[in-house]
């Protein structure tokens, strides 16, 4: 089930992330996010109970920026990250945004190939953008 994350959920998405990335936006930002930013639009996947994965956008008249999207190892390639996206997309749709941007390390192929498969495309590199790795830009128009 795809559902708006809330505040409870912090300490999951924390701990998702630090097992994807190593490190997490961590618990004061998402709780910025979630409680204090109108912009901002976070949704969890939740599977019998726990949460396996979330995505968060920042979304500002027809532009949304993606802040990050993560699925627990344990569930990647078996298409809920998919479901995911895909409902997250069509939400962001309803609040007239028109293209998308999302910023990935350049050493993340497997990233990369999953955004160019959903149409996005690479337009130019943030150098240092993760402290000492430069970052790929992709946008998509929705």
């Amino acid at each position: 089930m795809i559902r708006k994350a809330v505040v409870n959920d912090i300490t999951y998405l924390v701990r998702i992330e630090k097992k994807v990335f190593t490190q997490s936006l961590g618990e004061s930002f998402l709780y910025d996010e979630l409680l204090l930013n109108p912009f901002a639009h976070y949704f969890v996947y939740e599977l019998n109970k726990e949460i396996i994965g979330y995505i968060g956008y920042r979304a500002i008249d027809s532009n949304a920026e993606m802040m990050n999207f993560c699925m627990d190892p344990e569930y990647q390639g078996q298409g809920y990250g998919t479901e995911v996206l895909n409902y997250s997309i069509e939400y962001l749709k309803t609040l007239g945004v028109s293209s998308v941007l999302l910023e990935v390390r350049k050493s993340n192929k497997t990233a990369q190939a999953i955004y160019e498969k959903f149409g996005f495309v690479k337009s130019h590199i943030r150098k240092n953008y993760y402290q000492t790795e430069d970052a790929f830009v992709y946008i998509k128009e929705v």
